[in-house]
């Protein structure tokens, strides 16, 4: 039953990823092979209580990380090592997957692009 449900983690991965590709149009590139285990690792985090989030980066602090959405600014907790790809910085374009813990959204993923 475990590898059941580590295979559905993955391929909620490997959607998320095709999201992720399909928005960064052709300057997207496959991931190389050193980034699969850091996929791994993404994978194992709490999917089933993921939310994805898109915007421009507006701020880069230490440990935090606040995302200007179509909904308002969006603050998130980088403190617990989330998957990055791309450079943090402000202005760019990103897509964040975070879970909610102890009223505080903690980052899991963090794609940037321009």
């Amino acid at each position: 039953m475990r590898n059941s449900g580590k295979i559905a983690k993955l391929a909620i991965v490997a959607v998320g990823m095709v999201g992720v590709l399909t928005v960064c149009g052709p300057m997207a590139q496959a991931a190389p092979t050193q980034h699969v285990a850091r996929l791994g690792r993404v994978a194992d985090s709490a999917w089933s209580a993921t939310v994805g989030f898109s915007g421009k980066i507006s701020a880069v602090n230490t440990g935090s990380l606040v995302l200007a959405t179509a909904d308002g600014d969006v603050t998130f907790d980088l403190t617990q090592s989330p998957y990055r790809s791309g450079s943090l910085q402000t202005g760019l374009k990103a897509y964040v997957a975070a879970h909610a813990q102890n009223g505080t959204w903690v980052a899991t993923a963090i794609f940037t692009y321009p």
